[in-house]
């Protein structure tokens, strides 16, 4: 093998190693444990622009829109470690009084059948949508799996937070009551008197 053939050889398999590590996932380190929501401050809050339709588990589409009330997204995968607990956790979350208006969805990039197996099983009741082809990911970047946004009610990313997060913990739900209070404050001074 001459040494341009040597070099072409080393390059193409450069490339061939970049492009198959763009598609892996970073995934939560074992050991971590579930935190808080960490709510952004409104100042340092960006706006969202998403406008998708995703398709639900088991049956249906999903139009996810900013500025539409307060919405979490819970980027996810049955085979993460805890995946199930978090699921669980984040299903028992949105049935709790306080959060009815709470719109949650979990995204996935997984294939149907193996989600739809798992859902099934686990008899989840909030939405499950799959993002395979990456229309919400464009907008709402997933850099590790777990990875969670909240966007308030007035589109803007109130939380953007990587790893696995503690649903049930009293911080987490008087952040999430905080935001949809200010949804609903906003609410009532729009109304003209």
């Amino acid at each position: 093998m001459t040494g341009r053939a040597a070099f072409v050889a080393g390059l193409v398999a450069v490339i061939a190693f970049t492009v198959w590590r763009s598609q892996l996932f970073t995934v939560s380190r074992p050991g971590e444990r579930p935190r808080p929501l960490e709510v952004l401050a409104e100042s340092a809050r960006r706006p969202a622009d998403f406008d998708v339709v995703l398709p639900a588990v088991p049956v249906g589409m999903n139009h996810l829109r900013d500025g539409q009330g307060v919405l979490l997204v819970h980027y996810w995968a049955p085979w993460e470690r805890d995946g199930a607990t978090q699921a669980a956790s984040l299903d028992s979350l949105r049935r709790l009084e306080p959060f009815a208006d709470l719109r949650v969805v979990l995204v996935c990039f997984d294939p149907f059948p193996s989600v739809a197996r798992f859902v099934a099983r686990r008899r989840l009741r909030l939405a499950v949508l799959l993002d395979t082809e990456r229309r919400l990911r464009r907008a709402l970047p997933c850099p590790s799996v777990p990875f969670t946004y909240v966007i308030d009610g007035a589109g803007r990313i109130a939380v953007a937070q990587a790893g696995e997060v503690d649903w049930l913990a009293e911080n987490t739900k008087q952040r999430l009551a905080e935001l949809l209070q200010e949804r609903a404050g906003a609410r009532t001074r729009a109304r003209p008197s």
